[in-house]
């Protein structure tokens, strides 16, 4: 991989899954990384430990709250240097039926998973315009292409990251800054239910097998590096094909 040597990486939902592997992988190609969380400060903490002294720092976000997000990464950007590549992972998802759905159950998925991006895009892109580089990957979900029952309000959540991601890959790439989306499909993490965790379930996947984290965030890498150059407003979409 190419291009991520001595950059600086702000990675939110960092610590379990999808994220923790993300900070793994691009501190390996060579990034320094914030490894923002939410309220796993022991396991964030451990993180940073492992990637080395200079290399990482654990700082806490609250997405869905600007003024945290602006002092998460104002933390990161005095101990590493200014962000150059922002990955909005953090996301929530909650199965209920769509008319059991509550007001306050739909707002807790979109502040997450959608205003957070919205916050961190924000905090992060004005320090990108100035410098004329920067990348930003959001983190979708194969159910924005498909959808799911159970899943409207965070199927609708995804959704509304891709057409984030476009939009705005519109209007800032001849700045020199590429945004672009990832949709995991089903991938073997604590945010599937036992039944999709299951032999049976994944025997119904073209690769009759669940992805690992690992290999999301070899997307995730890929389109952060230089290698990436003339991707913008792409969703890729790794997914042992659940969706074709």
């Amino acid at each position: 991989m190419q291009g991520l040597e001595g950059r600086v990486a702000f990675v939110t939902g960092a610590t379990t899954g999808i994220g923790s592997a993300v900070v793994r992988r691009l501190a390996s190609e060579g990034a320094a990384v914030g490894v923002a969380y939410f309220e796993d400060a022991p396991g964030a903490e451990a993180l940073a430990r492992r990637l080395g002294a200079g290399r990482a720092l654990a700082v806490a976000c609250d997405v869905r709250e600007p003024a945290s997000v602006d002092a998460a990464v104002s933390a990161v950007e005095r101990e590493l240097g200014p962000i150059d590549v922002l990955v909005n992972n953090a996301g929530v998802l909650r199965h209920t039926p769509f008319l059991e759905i509550r007001e306050e159950e739909w707002r807790w998925v979109f502040r997450t998973n959608v205003d957070g991006a919205f916050h961190c895009i924000r905090a992060c892109l004005p320090g990108m315009l100035e410098r004329g580089r920067g990348c930003i990957v959001n983190v979708a979900s194969e159910l924005a292409l498909v959808g799911e029952a159970l899943l409207v309000h965070y199927t609708a959540s995804k959704a509304a990251i891709v057409g984030l991601t476009k939009a705005l890959a519109r209007e800032v790439s001849h700045l020199g800054v590429r945004v672009n989306a990832v949709a995991p499909g089903p991938t073997d993490t604590r945010i599937l239910t036992q039944e999709e965790r299951s032999r049976a379930y994944a025997e119904r996947l073209p690769m009759r097998r669940l992805g690992t984290p690992d290999e999301i965030a070899a997307t995730v890498a890929f389109l952060c590096s230089d290698e990436a150059s003339w991707y913008a407003g792409q969703v890729l979409s790794p997914n042992g094909g659940a969706v074709m």
